[in-house]
């Protein structure tokens, strides 16, 4: 077998191999760029980052084209006016090269390996030299860092890349470069590479010995991969399945692995949550209770591991804040009317006197006299209160006005100190950020009426139609629906409280505030009934979340997985949880002891179902009407009426019909 002078090799595809298509890599620089400097830049759309860096090589490609050259540049050049476009402020330009650039290396390493197969391949044909040649943007150093971090023993130490000199294979320049540099004649030389064109056809064509490198394994493989490029769905669900493809053993149950398929969902969410936090220049995140106990656990794992990649990151901070309807909602009240009554009326349209004051949290017996004195009854439910002559006396009777304020003044001086603690005060110069679960942000409207003057901005997994005047001083953001904008996935807010119960926290409502010592402290109210779906179903389902969300985040850094990425994937998984396959979900909701104590004045038991009878006598009786509706607006959630297993066929499919005729109302009515 014939001995060559000299053997050259090509390098990405040949010598190297991705497990991702190059654009990946960019656009997890873009990423980095988006994260590391946002307080530099203006721009918070990582694609259009991302096609900023490919405006600006094509740009210096033609320069260098013009100047005698190929159409080649150094990175570290594109860096430099990617840099310049995007930041106008007085930086140190170079330093952020450097810093770009060590990312986008150490990208590539990560995501790097030496092809299998590679090394039985070049031992066919011996060589007195080898060399790697490589139609790529960074230096030939930079080449042999990246090889060495694969396999610190492979053979090649040295070559040449286009960025070192400007040409490159494909026009055939590099080559005779390399032919002057080396004095070797073409019948002297073999060339190994995986592009017909640039690795067979124009070396043959300069009399230089070339053979094709293209293994079937790695070459599928490589094919797979950059299919992932512009196909974001195919794209999540193959990270997916890469977190539960080693958890499918029989000790891992059906709660824990809903949990671990769950992933892009809740960092789809927490990715949302950072992004608006960044753009609006919020100071802090504040995670409203319940469900922002969950979310802040979430969260926390999601940017321990984006800090653990990016040093020197500035990102707001982040902590629990306890609030609940109902703790913020009378302090927020400007005055005790039937105008600031609409607030809760316009959710609720019909409610019983002693659910009002249970919303307002007052004791009841405080203001009895007045009730009796209206001929008004604790329990009778009210349609349309406001409408109640009674119920618009009460609520024009200075005395009892008098006694009611006075209570909510006492309730307003204790939130706002607490609020205080936590640093939110009125006339902030500060921006803050409010995440919770959704759905029309009312806690968020409270506080925001509470300081008028501060800037509230508020991240929701999904929100309905407002039907109370927005403040002015608020701005809400939607990962999934948003009602308000669009009708879109409108079906997935019809019935909420499962998402409620998957990311709900065993620790109780917040009630209200007490002073203890120096200090404003939560009050809590926790019902041991409610917390068996949390023990029985929701832990295990969230432990197996949280055990992967750093793992996905890694993902969401390699791959520059921003919240707009991992949407509609997200949605997806959103509507799979509530298509009723999931039969652990689908029987910890059923009997679900769901708080309602805002509005409705108490819990509701999930498995407290109208008789099919009591169906039928509420066409002529109020108080078996009123039931029905009242179950129909806490079970809207079809797929679990459809599986109940306790009531005749007939009883569940006219509940089905029912709850179907209940979206239709609140679809087109905009009515809770």
């Amino acid at each position: 077998m014939k001995k060559f002078k000299l053997k050259t090799v090509d390098v990405w595809d040949t010598i190297l191999r991705r497990k991702c298509h190059p654009d990946f890599i960019k656009r997890s620089t873009a990423y980095y760029f988006y994260l590391k400097y946002h307080h530099l830049h203006n721009n918070y759309d990582v694609t259009a980052l991302f096609k900023s860096r490919v405006d600006c090589e094509l740009a210096i490609a033609k320069l260098s084209r013009d100047e005698g050259f190929d159409d080649e540049y150094h990175i570290k050049d594109v860096f430099f006016q990617w840099i310049k476009n995007n930041i106008s402020k007085s930086v140190n330009i170079e330093d952020i090269v450097e810093d770009l650039y060590s990312w986008e290396i150490n990208k590539e390493k990560s995501l790097t390996y030496i092809d299998p197969y590679i090394i039985d391949f070049l031992n066919e044909n011996s060589s007195d030299e080898t060399l790697f040649l490589s139609d790529f943007y960074i230096s030939s150093p930079s080449i042999i860092d990246i090889i060495k971090n694969s396999d610190v023993n492979f053979p090649i130490n040295k070559g040449i890349t286009s960025a070192d000199i400007r040409l490159n294979k494909r026009s055939g320049k590099l080559f005779d470069f390399l032919r002057n540099e080396h004095n070797i004649q073409s019948d002297e030389w073999l060339h190994i590479g995986d592009n017909a064109w640039s690795d067979v056809k124009i070396p043959t064509e300069l009399g230089i010995t070339s053979k094709l490198y293209c293994p079937d394994s790695e070459n599928n493989l490589r094919v797979e991969r950059e299919s992932l490029w512009g196909n974001d769905l195919k794209l999540i669900s193959t990270l997916t399945n890469d977190l539960t493809k080693n958890q499918k053993s029989n000790d891992i149950d059906e709660s824990t692995l809903t949990g671990m398929k769950t992933t892009p969902f809740i960092v789809g969410f927490c990715t949302k949550i950072l992004e608006e936090a960044l753009r609006n220049n919020c100071k802090k995140i504040f995670f409203f209770t319940r469900e922002g106990e969950f979310f802040i656990k979430a969260f926390e794992k999601f940017i321990s591991e984006i800090e653990s990649q990016m040093n020197d990151l500035k990102l707001p901070e982040f902590e629990i804040l306890e609030v609940s309807r109902i703790s913020t909602f009378s302090p927020s009240l400007s005055e005790i009317s039937i105008d600031e009554m609409m607030r809760v009326w316009s959710l609720y349209s019909t409610q019983s006197i002693s659910a009002l004051f249970k919303t307002l949290d007052i004791d009841i017996t405080i203001v009895h006299s007045f009730i009796d004195k209206y001929n008004l009854k604790d329990n009778e439910v009210i349609q349309y209160p406001w409408l109640d002559a009674r119920v618009v006396s009460l609520f024009s009777d200075s005395e009892f006005k008098a006694i009611v304020w006075n209570i909510i003044s006492e309730k307003k001086k204790l939130i706002i100190e607490y609020f205080n603690q936590k640093g939110i005060t009125n006339n902030s110069k500060d921006s803050f950020c409010f995440v919770d679960v959704g759905w029309r942000g009312t806690i968020h409207d409270n506080i925001a009426l509470l300081f008028p003057n501060t800037k509230f901005i508020g991240v929701y997994l999904g929100l309905q139609k407002f039907l109370n005047k927005q403040p002015e001083n608020t701005a809400k953001f939607s990962f999934g629906p948003d009602l308000n904008i669009k009708e879109e996935y409108s079906h997935y807010l019809d019935s909420v409280a499962p998402i409620e119960m998957i990311t709900n926290s065993p620790t109780g409502s917040v009630t209200g505030y007490v002073r203890e010592g120096e200090k404003i402290v939560a009050q809590r109210n926790i019902d041991l009934e409610e917390n068996k779906t949390w023990y029985n179903f929701t832990n295990k389902f969230q432990e197996g979340l949280l055990s992967c969300i750093n793992h996905f985040t890694k993902s969401v850094l390699n791959y520059g997985l921003t919240s707009d990425k991992l949407r509609d994937y997200s949605l997806n998984i959103w509507g799979v949880l509530l298509d009723g396959s999931n039969t652990s979900l689908i029987n910890a909701f059923n009997n679900l002891n769901h708080n309602e104590v805002f509005g409705v004045g108490s819990f509701l038991k999930k498995d407290s179902v109208p008789s099919t009878m009591d169906i039928f006598l509420s066409f002529f009786n109020r108080n078996k009407r009123l039931t029905l509706i009242d179950f129909i607006k806490q079970n809207q959630w079809g797929a679990s009426l459809d599986s109940k297993k306790d009531i005749t066929w007939l009883n569940k499919k006219i509940l089905v019909v029912a709850a179907k005729f209940a979206h239709y109302y609140k679809r087109n009515f905009y009515r809770r």
